[in-house]
């Protein structure tokens, strides 16, 4: 036999995901859902992570693998499933999500439109990308080739702290006229 508030609770904390991803309206990282949920006591780790699954199962969000990073969104299914049972999530946990958005928007677009992540090519070379996407369009994506995991670590918190810079720099330098003609 099943709890009905179990069963309640369950379909509430799948709802949340769905409003938060609908209310940011962009790919949200597994890490940020999960520092929100958590934060804010809705549910454990290992249940959302299974309500993660049941909604990908169920063609409600979507899945976006980057680098390291696993990114989710929501489907049209999702949106209609949403947009049938909101009413469901309590009144106060809409106004604690709708301002974690407005406060953090900024902070999660960057998750997704600035990427800085490294892989081992042998024992003593590392492949750094860093990319910048912005409204679904990779607008720089770079790949360098290190000598150390140090360096490659260096460089991937370089290129999140200063891609805007580094970015304005690499096209200046590339659209430049050549002086040698």
């Amino acid at each position: 036999m099943f709890n009905i508030n179990y069963t309640q609770e369950l379909t509430i904390n799948k709802l949340i995901v769905l409003y938060l991803l609908n209310n940011i309206n962009v790919p949200i990282s597994n890490a940020t859902i999960t520092q929100f949920i958590l934060e804010k006591n809705y549910t454990d780790y290992f249940s959302l992570q299974q309500y993660l699954a049941e909604l990908l199962n169920a063609k409600l969000i979507d899945k976006h693998e980057e680098s390291t990073a696993t990114f989710y969104s929501h489907t049209k299914k999702g949106l209609k499933t949403l947009n049938y049972f909101v009413n469901k999530i309590p009144e106060n946990i809409r106004s604690e999500i709708d301002i974690y958005i407005n406060e953090n928007k900024t902070e999660i677009k960057k998750d997704i439109e600035v990427v800085a992540d490294y892989i081992p090519k042998n024992d003593t070379e590392f492949i750094v990308n860093c990319k910048i996407n912005e409204s679904n369009m990779t607008l720089l994506d770079l790949q360098i080739n290190v000598a150390s995991k140090e360096q490659a670590k260096l460089i991937c918190s370089n290129w999140e702290d200063e891609h805007d810079e580094l970015y304005s720099i690499i096209l200046a330098n590339l659209t430049k006229p050549n002086e040698k003609n």
